[in-house]
């Protein structure tokens, strides 16, 4: 699934900024519900088991089924919502670092036109600002460099 086709409601374009980061998270949290859920069921299914010796296993497991049906529509509501949090959250770290991605390789191939800024709740803003200094020693030594080989052809002595 494409996961980028999906807009946000936030001033991102896309929901999710990093799928591979952002997946892994979602999986493990997942892994973990799953994990929980499971616990949850075995826990209620013995209890129920155990508590009533006298009743037919039938009367127990419709027992253990009303009990479940009281949680699930929680789970199946608050499920989506809490994993939407989730990637909006992890939007905050994942976003930064996408973008800190996408101008380093345009600094590398000299297509660096503007300095890098992160949306106001974003996380790493920092390395925002140690990026913004890298790129203008680059751009300097660029055209220092640009400036010597220029020199050379028109055959004067390299500066120092």
């Amino acid at each position: 699934m494409n996961w980028k086709l999906l807009p946000s409601l936030s001033t991102r374009k896309f929901l999710i900024a990093d799928p591979y980061v952002q997946g892994a998270i979602l999986r493990r949290v997942g892994l973990y519900a799953f994990a929980a859920f499971a616990y949850y069921v075995v826990v209620v299914f013995f209890s129920v088991c155990i508590s009533e010796n006298q009743t037919p296993i039938a009367d127990r497991l419709l027992t253990f089924v009303d009990d479940a049906i009281t949680w699930l529509p929680g789970l199946l509501v608050l499920g989506p919502i809490a994993a939407y949090d989730l990637v909006t959250m992890t939007n905050r770290f994942a976003g930064p670092i996408c973008r800190l991605r996408r101008e380093m390789r345009l600094l590398v191939e000299d297509q660096s036109p503007h300095e890098l800024y992160f949306r106001e709740h974003d996380h790493w803003s920092d390395v925002a600002e140690v990026y913004n200094e890298l790129r203008l020693e680059v751009i300097e030594l660029r055209r220092e460099l640009a400036s010597r080989e220029v020199g050379s052809r028109n055959g004067e002595p390299p500066m120092d």
